[in-house]
């Protein structure tokens, strides 16, 4: 039985990405994130074609990702970026991670652990240098290097830090974020030597070329704020639905809930059943648009939890059951996750995130 609507992820196209990235930068080790599910990709297919591709390091968000990595026979090194709970320590020790401390309180509880049992915790210390999320702030280094290096329990392996601007490389911020990890790095003992400040933004904008690991996130889904380089990635997602029903409707009707779009003469509405439950954003209303017959149908009204109606212009007779892609390519024409994201204030990062939970989804 052929899905109503159903995501589709072409895989080769994340180890073609991240090709790309490791050629553009060959002197760094390119390491892919796979937090929040793989930014809506799937994490274990993401992960098992990455090392298929040879990729030895991956970076996730907490433990319970590493956990799923381990469980499925992923043997690279791990990355968790969040740091750890209290509750997560113990399970984190049994699974082989390099672990990210950003507070006191963090290097304090895995030296306990790691002391009563005997365990040497690998750690990168993450840095706030200027985002005040997570991180010691430079003038806290001092003293977390000095706890670190009096437990036996911790190994300081990497160091690193956010941009919270990195598409903005001459703005005041970044020129300040990237001044104050250098003054952290000129502290850090010659041991280690796990360095990394870029994201995919920042590499593709050559900051610190000089550090010898950079993370790639967006990137290696497809998307980049760059003109010139966004045309040589791909994007892995594709969302296609069918055609429901065709409706004809007169002049003067209002469409969806709300009705916040009336019809300015006969016009022939596709109800497609896909909506904001399955992760298309509902302000993407009387805004989107969609493929049917590689033809661009502006949608109409409100996006609904699990449908949305798109007007069919001059197009030929189109029938039930006509395949439609909201994001993706069709004849000649492709709609992204930047395009609809422009179109509602957002970034495409929120965009596949929200799609990625569609419940039926295909890897090809």
């Amino acid at each position: 039985m052929q899905a109503q609507s159903e995501l589709i992820i072409e895989c080769d196209k994340l180890g073609h990405n991240w090709r790309f990235f490791s050629e553009l930068r060959p002197a760094c080790r390119i390491v892919p994130v796979l937090k929040s599910d793989a930014y809506g990709h799937g994490l274990l297919p993401a992960a098992r074609t990455l090392r298929r591709a040879g990729v030895k390091h991956m970076a996730l968000f907490n433990v319970e990702e590493a956990q799923s990595l381990r469980q499925a026979g992923i043997d690279c090194r791990l990355w968790v970026l969040e740091g750890l709970l209290p509750e997560d320590i113990e399970a984190a020790a049994a699974l082989d991670l390099t672990v990210a401390c950003a507070s006191f309180e963090q290097l304090e509880a895995m030296s306990r652990h790691g002391q009563s049992r005997s365990y040497q915790w690998r750690i990168h210390l993450k840095i706030d240098t200027g985002m005040s999320r997570l991180g010691f702030r430079p003038e806290e280094v001092p003293a977390a290097l000095a706890l670190i290096k009096q437990s036996p329990a911790l190994r300081l392996r990497g160091c690193f830090s956010h941009l919270a601007a990195s598409n903005q490389p001459e703005c005041q911020l970044t020129k300040q974020q990237l001044h104050n990890f250098r003054q952290v790095l000129g502290l850090l003992p010659s041991s280690c030597d796990e360095l990394h400040l870029c994201a995919s933004n920042g590499i593709l904008h050559g900051m610190m070329p000089e550090l010898p690991y950079a993370r790639l996130g967006i990137g290696l889904y497809g998307y980049s704020d760059l003109p010139q380089y966004a045309e040589k990635l791909q994007g892995a997602m594709c969302l296609k639905s069918r055609v429901l029903s065709i409706k004809e409707v007169p002049a003067d009707c209002l469409v969806s809930y709300g009705g916040t779009y009336k019809t300015k003469a006969k016009t022939r509405l596709a109800v497609v059943p896909l909506g904001y439950a399955d992760g298309y954003p509902r302000a993407l209303g009387n805004q989107g648009e969609l493929l049917i017959r590689g033809q661009r149908c502006p949608i109409r009204g409100r996006v609904c939890m699990g449908m949305l109606m798109a007007d069919l212009g001059q197009l030929p007779e189109v029938q039930c059951g006509e395949e439609v892609v909201l994001l993706g390519k069709q004849g000649d024409d492709c709609i992204s996750a930047a395009e609809l994201a422009a179109k509602i204030n957002s970034i495409p990062h929120e965009i596949l995130c929200n799609l990625g939970k569609h419940p039926k989804r295909s890897y090809v």
